[in-house]
C-alpha cells in the first residue's frame, strides 16, 4: 500500500522509523514546505521529499490514496488533515509493534502510537492524535482529535481530553480529570483539577498560568 507522508522534521523522522520497520505500507515520499531546498529528509536521506503542499492534489490524482500527518503542532496538523480529507486521502494509522493496546480500546483515523505506549481498556482515541513513547493511557479515557499525548505522561482512568489539547512530556494526570479543548498542559505537571479550554497550565500542580 503506498503512503506518502506529510512532514520531515523529527516527529516525521520517528513516523517513518516505525514505517520502515514494519514494511506494510510503501512510502512513496515526504512532503514539506521547505521543498525544492529541501529534496531528502534529514538524516534519512533515503527517503526523498517529492513536494510541498500545493502537490497534494496531483498526488491524490496520480493513485496515492493514503497519508499519515507527521507534524508536531496540533493545530497545523488539524490544519492539514481537514485539507487533505477533503481532497479525499484516507489518513493511515502507525502503530509500533512495541506499543500495548488493549483489543476493547477504539481508534480513529491517523493516529501514531509510538514504542512503549500503553492504551488500556475501553480508552477511546480520536482522530489524527500523536500517543508518544512510553506514555500510558489507563482504562476508559477519553483522547479527543487533534490531540498530543507527549512522551512518558502517565494518564489515570477516566480521563477526558477534549479536541487539540497538549499534554506535556512526563505530565502526571490523576483519575477523572477533564482537560478542555486546546489546553496546553507543560512537561512535567501534576494534573490534579480540570483545566480549562484554551488555558496555559503547569506545575506541582498544574495551575493557570495564561490562555
Amino acid at each position: 500500500m503506498k503512503l506518502v507522508i506529510c512532514g520531515s522534521g523529527g516527529h516525521a523522522r520517528s513516523v517513518l522509523d516505525i514505517v520502515l520497520q514494519n514494511n506494510d505500507f510503501e512510502v512513496i515520499g515526504c512532503i514539506d514546505t521547505q521543498y525544492p531546498m529541501l529534496k531528502d529528509v534529514p538524516l534519512m536521506e533515503d527517503v526523498p521529499i517529492i513536494g510541498d503542499d500545493t502537490y497534494l492534489q496531483d498526488i491524490y490524482n496520480e493513485g496515492i490514496k493514503h497519508i499519515f500527518i507527521a507534524i508536531g503542532s496540533n493545530h497545523l496538523r488539524k490544519k492539514i488533515y481537514d485539507y487533505v480529507t477533503e481532497i479525499g486521502f484516507e489518513a493511515v494509522n502507525i502503530i509500533s509493534p512495541f506499543s500495548i493496546i488493549s483489543p476493547r480500546a477504539k481508534l480513529g483515523k491517523g493516529i501514531c502510537i509510538m514504542p512503549g505506549a500503553i492504551v488500556n481498556v475501553n480508552t477511546i482515541i480520536g482522530n489524527n492524535c500523536i500517543i508518544n513513547t512510553n506514555c500510558s493511557i489507563d482504562h476508559d479515557c477519553i483522547i479527543g482529535d487533534h490531540c498530543h499525548v507527549a512522551p512518558g505522561v502517565s494518564m489515570s482512568g477516566s480521563v477526558t481530553v477534549e479536541e487539540g489539547a497538549h499534554i506535556g512530556t512526563g505530565t502526571s494526570v490523576i483519575d477523572k480529570i477533564h482537560i478542555g479543548r486546546w489546553a496546553y498542559v507543560g512537561a512535567g505537571a501534576a494534573v490534579v483539577n480540570d483545566i480549562a479550554k484554551d488555558t496555559l497550565a503547569y506545575g506541582v500542580p498544574a495551575k493557570k498560568r495564561g490562555n
